[in-house]
């Protein structure tokens, strides 16, 4: 059987009481300490205050009278034992004991039992014959040579000291009783919504991925929310990602199957033929066309998931924007020329970004090789990089047929293809590497409508220093 310290429930509630009666008996030891010195400091000065009082009884009277006033005036419920002495030394009155050394000031004396004399008075509801007297006394010499003592029984001092603590163990009982209580109940209710999570972590794991745990409206929202939170935004991720692997699975299946199909063909082609050097080398050679086609298609979807994964991910510096729209604009050039197609560049002034320039010219060489691939023979493409509030903004814009409106959100799923293109050159994963690369960068990328035509958006966070 296992240990019930093994549970958390126990060990966090444990250590809430420990921490609770700690401070709890550390508050009762504050109070006992401030509790003794008032009352040892109060016996003292009601002491002196009453020897000031007697002392004027005696120096108004003789001694005798003085004493037999005296002894009057101390069996009051709350008088005071005392004890005078002539100058030589002989009682005359008092019920202090004998055969202790008086000396001037304050002292404590112990009596044993049956001390004291025959007609003090002990009003105590707890006195007891068989225990001695802790007495504190205060003993001057007065004008004529003579001793008063006044003493009072410390045992009332006692006590309240016993009651005191009587009562500190009494609530320090109930107080462990609350505490265990309110440290049960509250654990339990922080583990139940852990074990929750838990749960939920256990059926994701049972290939329930569209379980999540449950949340608390926000105004009551604490740390174990954010957690859960966490949690479900982790569990949003994954179903994403393999979402995304099961797509990427359909998609390689469906879109290899034609290259792959048409290297079979023309292999089978040749083979039933009748046997020649030139038909075989025709065959190789669009074999081995086909054959770098599923290569390039590979290689793009290894990048797009390395660039998700994040391996790609490096130092960024400062690139401009306006000088790799210059760049990819030259290089495509000539090859828009050949198909009747106008590349316009506006990029004015330097607009810089942080990134990876090879990755950014990646991006923007595949839009723009897009847009000429899937537009007809005199469209122009106007590519633009300008500042734009808190972005910098990369668009390229043709006039082209454009995309139909409810496939529009579509365009950079891998493979993805409209009706019309599918007859086209490419693999289907160029605007799908536009995505992963804008992702890399923090930036945003859409597709609008531009109204003829396709507007593709690339939005950069900007450096503050061209912000408008």
């Amino acid at each position: 059987m296992a240990s019930p310290w093994r549970s958390t429930r126990a060990r966090v509630a444990t250590l809430l009481v420990a921490l609770f009666m700690a401070a709890f008996g550390s508050s009762g030891l504050a109070t006992w300490a401030a509790l003794s010195q008032p009352v040892d400091e109060g016996i003292e000065a009601r002491l002196q205050h009453e020897m000031a009082a007697l002392q004027r009884v005696y120096g108004q009277n003789s001694p005798g009278v003085a004493a037999r006033m005296i002894q009057v005036r101390e069996r009051r419920p709350a008088g005071f034992e005392f004890r005078l002495t002539d100058a030589h030394g002989r009682r005359v009155g008092g019920d202090l004991p004998e055969g202790f050394a008086y000396e001037l000031g304050l002292t404590t004396i112990e009596t044993p039992p049956h001390a004291m004399a025959e007609n003090f008075i002990d009003d105590s509801d707890e006195a007891d014959e068989d225990v001695g007297q802790r007495l504190r006394v205060l003993t001057v010499a007065l004008p004529d040579g003579a001793d008063l003592s006044l003493g009072e029984d410390l045992g009332r001092t006692r006590q309240l000291k016993a009651l005191f603590l009587r009562t500190f163990i009494l609530t320090s009982g109930a107080a462990l009783l609350i505490a265990l209580a309110f440290g049960l109940s509250y654990v339990s209710r922080i583990l139940r919504r852990i074990e929750v999570i838990a749960k939920t972590a256990d059926a994701v794991s049972g290939e329930d991925m569209g379980v999540r745990v449950p949340l608390r409206a926000p105004e009551r929202s604490d740390d174990i929310d954010q957690l859960a939170l966490s949690v479900n935004r982790m569990l949003d991720r994954i179903a994403g990602l393999l979402q995304s692997v099961r797509q990427v699975s359909d998609d390689v299946a469906h879109d290899l199957r034609t290259p792959l199909a048409h290297l079979k063909q023309r292999i089978e082609t040749a083979l039933s033929g009748p046997p020649s050097v030139d038909s075989y080398r025709e065959a190789l050679e669009g074999a081995s066309d086909k054959i770098d086609e599923v290569l390039a298609t590979f290689e793009a979807l290894l990048s797009i998931a390395q660039m998700e994964a994040g391996s790609t991910a490096t130092a960024f510096h400062a690139v401009d924007l306006a000088d790799v729209a210059a760049v990819v604009v030259e290089a495509y050039r000539p090859s828009a020329e050949d198909e009747r197609h106008q590349l316009v560049l506006h990029a004015p002034k330097p607009l810089l970004v942080q990134g990876q320039r090879a990755l950014i010219t990646q991006m923007l060489a595949n839009v723009v090789a897009n847009a000429l691939i899937h537009t007809p023979g005199g469209t122009t493409i106007e590519i633009v990089a300008e500042p734009l509030g808190e972005v910098a903004r990369l668009s390229v814009t043709d006039d082209g047929p454009g995309v139909p409106d409810a496939v529009r959100d579509q365009i950079f799923r891998r493979f993805f293809r409209v009706e019309r293109s599918r007859t086209t050159s490419g693999s289907g994963l160029g605007l799908s590497l536009a995505a992963a690369v804008a992702s890399v960068h923090g930036a945003r990328i859409a597709a609008e409508d531009a109204g003829p035509g396709l507007r593709i958006i690339v939005d950069f966070p900007a450096l503050s220093e061209h912000l408008t």
